[in-house]
């Protein structure tokens, strides 16, 4: 693993919710504060090119 490279930001999860086609490219800091409120854990945002 301390070989691979990676492009920031990256990372790993125990689960995704993953958002297929939206119709913008970011959640605000607004957004993500309400989503870890309700989910009771802090969130972070990672984009994927598929």
């Amino acid at each position: 693993m301390d070989e691979l490279d990676f492009d920031w930001p990256c990372g790993f999860a125990r689960f995704e919710i993953a958002i297929w086609n939206p119709e913008r490219i970011w959640f605000d800091e607004a957004e993500l504060a309400a989503l870890a409120a309700a989910l009771g854990h802090p969130v972070s945002q990672i984009r994927a090119h598929l």
